[in-house]
């Protein structure tokens, strides 16, 4: 039972017996004042009636003593009035036999009232002329003191609910803190420390608000440190302290969990050789200066290509990983790039060499991250040695010759038709053993082929086909989880979705025909979308969290940006880039990092998963970094269907 209801029972039953002691008290005085004016009204009419009887007795006038009976008898409220006349041995008598009207029985059969009578001699001188008896009616005493008293009782009960609603009103106003005190500690618990309670009246609560607020305070602050801490790891570990982009370590990470997967793109090796120039003839800080400037002009080129990586892998070369594009555009976004570092010189020299030269290495089947460096090493010394800007180094992957409008029509196809196929991989927890959820993956199947996301999805966001083919997915999972009552399958929303109002739309309404499904879906978002689309990813949350379903980051930790998006989002899990779980147990692996972005996440209640786990000793070295569970081919996936 809560303090509230402990409180309001206690005193309403201490109201309750002062109040029925003081009814019953009241209850006593009443009948006893009755009781007695009862037997007052029998004695007085007893002696009036003697005076008035005893001038007809002495005449002998039965009458006229009838008369005088009947008289008092109607003006009272008496039981029996009797009088025998010891002369002609007449009896004149009157009684009233009926029942007590507007009386209960049951409260008739108490015998609250005890007989009264009265039994007088009347006589003259010595002469003794008859015999009175007067007996009481109890009737009026029962009516007076039934109707007294079931008014005093309507009050007894109409003050005490009054008192009730005051009792409740005050104990709600007095208690409200307490409750405040509930809600904190359960925010506290899912670790929201946003909340102040204010400072209650009451001295005693007010210590505790005080240290609840205190505590609170205290645990937001070790939170923001840890994040900060686990941010300023990363920077030390991934970070290029002069141009803010990610480093040779950062980039190489992308690459090997980009290679991890299919796909096509490339990368780029961008050399800017005249900042050796720069330095040798105006020194550190013109150098560093050109550096930054470098970096974002290549930030504004490349910020509208989904899932790219940047980094400055030497003094003057930076590192382009663009995942989604093909052979052609590769060459048109390093066009861009020469051009856009052109004209960071506001005075060119005019010389023949160019400012920047790029070698740039497309994908191609089987390629591995050696290779891929190696190409586009081998492009640029091309490059430097041609100066003229851009090279493209050949390729002949199996799926080139699809084509943008190829992918299109494939993936048209595949919606119309109904080819998807399903796989799901499960996230296992270490504490268990057991799965959290089971990822969903797609592919599609054609001619005998098998073309995986990796390899379509960029033309997915390319054409705006995300919501519909999210759509499609999410129609497909509802079915099959009607089938796999234990399943818990995580869903992953492209970029196009997560910025469309109408997906939101669609969205409310699928999860509201679906929602005997909240603890088996989950929908997992791109750390990319939080960072670049916040407020459309607000939008996105509100509807999925309106119907209960919850959500988890995908890429954890790739974008260099705070990480304080942990407490306002709240995600129920995150999955740590697997660029960063491949590192794990590499020798130049910085594993103080990842444990600290695992345990910023870890310390505030949200399940760490690792990503692209291939072994038992991978999974051995994870379990000692706040990592909570793992998902790879250790466990590969499996038909859905």
């Amino acid at each position: 039972m809560t303090l509230y209801r402990q409180l309001l029972v206690t005193m309403l039953a201490l109201f309750a017996t002062l109040f029925v002691a003081a009814y019953l008290v009241q209850f006593n005085s009443t009948r006893a004042y009755l009781a007695g004016q009862l037997e007052l009204s029998v004695t007085s009419t007893a002696n009036s009636l003697g005076l008035a009887l005893t001038p007809y007795l002495e005449t002998g006038d039965a009458v006229g003593a009838e008369s005088v009976i009947n008289a008092a008898f109607d003006g009272g409220f008496y039981r029996r009035l009797r009088l025998d006349l010891l002369a002609s041995q007449t009896v004149i008598q009157r009684e009233n036999t009926a029942d007590i009207q507007g009386v209960p029985q049951w409260f008739l059969s108490l015998h609250l009232f005890q007989p009264v009578s009265y039994d007088s001699v009347l006589t003259s001188g010595w002469l003794q002329l008859g015999k009175l008896k007067v007996e009481g009616h109890p009737g009026q005493a029962y009516f007076e003191l039934w109707n007294g008293m079931s008014r005093l009782f309507i009050a007894f009960v109409i003050t005490f609910l009054l008192v009730t609603l005051l009792l409740m009103r005050a104990l709600q106003y007095l208690l409200k803190p307490l409750d405040e005190i509930c809600v904190q500690a359960t925010e506290i618990e899912q670790h929201h420390f946003g909340h102040v309670i204010p400072l209650p009246r009451t001295l005693e609560l007010r210590k505790v608000v005080q240290a609840i607020n205190t505590m609170a305070a205290k645990l937001a602050m070790q939170f923001k440190e840890q994040a900060e801490a686990a941010e300023q790891l990363r920077e030390r570990a991934f970070r290029d302290a002069v141009s803010g982009l990610g480093n040779r370590a950062y980039f190489v990470g992308q690459v090997n969990a980009w290679l991890a997967e299919s796909g096509q793109g490339g990368i780029m090796l961008v050399a800017v050789d005249m900042l050796d120039e720069i330095y040798r003839e105006e020194g550190y800080a013109a150098r560093d200066s050109m550096v930054k400037a470098v970096a974002n002009s290549m930030q504004d080129v490349l910020k509208v290509y989904e899932g790219h990586a940047l980094a400055r892998i030497s003094a003057t070369e930076y590192a382009v990983l663009l995942p989604t594009l093909e052979m052609g555009e590769l060459r048109e976004v390093a066009d861009q790039i020469n051009r856009t570092i052109a004209e960071l010189v506001i005075n060119p020299i005019e010389r023949e060499m160019a400012i920047s030269v790029i070698g740039v290495a497309p994908r191609e089947r089987d390629d591995d991250l050696s290779v891929m460096l190696t190409k586009a090493d081998s492009a640029l010394r091309r490059a430097r040695s041609e100066r003229l800007g851009t090279v493209v180094v050949d390729s002949r992957g199996q799926h080139d010759d699809i084509g943008r409008l190829g992918w299109r029509d494939l993936l048209l196809n595949a919606l119309h038709n109904k080819q998807l196929m399903f796989k799901v991989q499960p996230a296992i927890l270490l504490v268990n053993q057991q799965p959290h959820h089971a990822e969903l993956f797609t592919s599609i199947h054609r001619d005998g082929e098998d073309f995986f996301a990796g390899q379509f999805m960029p033309a997915v966001e390319q054409f705006k086909l995300g919501s519909d083919f999210d759509r499609y997915v999410l129609e497909q999972v509802g079915s099959e989880l009607s089938r796999h009552k234990g399943l818990r399958l995580a869903v992953n929303l492209t970029q196009h979705a997560i910025a469309s109002s109408a997906f939101h739309d669609w969205l409310d309404s699928y999860l509201l025909a679906h929602i005997g499904l909240a603890n088996h879906l989950f929908f997992e978002l791109p750390e990319s979308a939080i960072v670049h689309s916040r407020s459309q990813v607000e939008a996105l949350l509100s509807v999925i969290r309106r119907h209960k379903f919850e959500w988890g980051v995908d890429q954890y930790g790739r974008n260099f940006q705070s990480l304080d998006y942990l407490e306002s989002l709240h995600p129920a899990y995150v999955k740590i880039d697997h660029g960063y779980t491949g590192m794990v147990l590499k020798e130049e692996g910085d594993q103080a990092f990842l444990s600290a972005v695992c345990r910023a996440a870890h310390n505030a209640g949200i399940v760490t998963i690792a990503t692209r786990v291939e072994s038992q000793e991978q999974v051995n070295a994870l379990s000692r970094l706040f990592v909570d569970g793992y998902q790879g081919f250790i466990s590969p996936p499996y038909p859905l269907n």
